[in-house]
């Protein structure tokens, strides 16, 4: 279990650093294909590191201290993401990953709820229906181009 809870917070950092949201802020200036691929997989990147850098929980217990220090890793992950702006042919995928993501963000967050009051069943259900999320994103990642946001198995 402990795999696959690492997992889950991890995408969402890496499917949120992958797929960011569709009209962000900055200046409003496009960026091109190119341009978008690189800074999205920047991002990825370091996030991914920042929630390695966590290390595991040992337990369910030890899940909801986890989970609380990656969330506003993930959150950040996201604001940063947000700023970017992808080509108009990008678009729609983007905007379709970042529902996604924001799905898994929620995810995290009745994750933590559900450790905290030691539901395993419900921590099980969590992961499959994020599972079946990250899928989705790692798809949506490499159909838009990107290399470290795509990558499936990323943990």
């Amino acid at each position: 279990m402990t795999a696959a809870l690492v997992a889950l917070v991890a995408s969402a950092a890496l499917a949120g650093a992958g797929c960011g949201g569709g009209d962000g802020g900055g200046s409003g200036d496009r960026l091109s294909a190119a341009e978008f691929r690189q800074a999205a997989d920047a991002i990825c990147a370091e996030y991914d590191q920042k929630i390695q850098d966590l290390g595991e929980p040992e337990s369910l217990e030890d899940l909801t201290e986890f989970i609380g220090r990656a969330i506003p890793i993930i959150e950040e992950g996201f604001n940063k993401l947000d700023e970017l702006q992808p080509p108009e042919e990008l678009e729609a995928d983007w905007d379709r990953a970042i529902e996604v993501n924001g799905e898994n963000l929620e995810l995290t967050k009745d994750l933590q709820a559900a450790a905290e009051s030691g539901n395993e069943e419900r921590v099980q259900e969590i992961l499959a229906q994020a599972g079946q999320n990250e899928e989705e994103t790692d798809r949506l990642a490499r159909e838009l181009g990107l290399q470290r946001c795509g990558e499936e198995g990323e943990a």
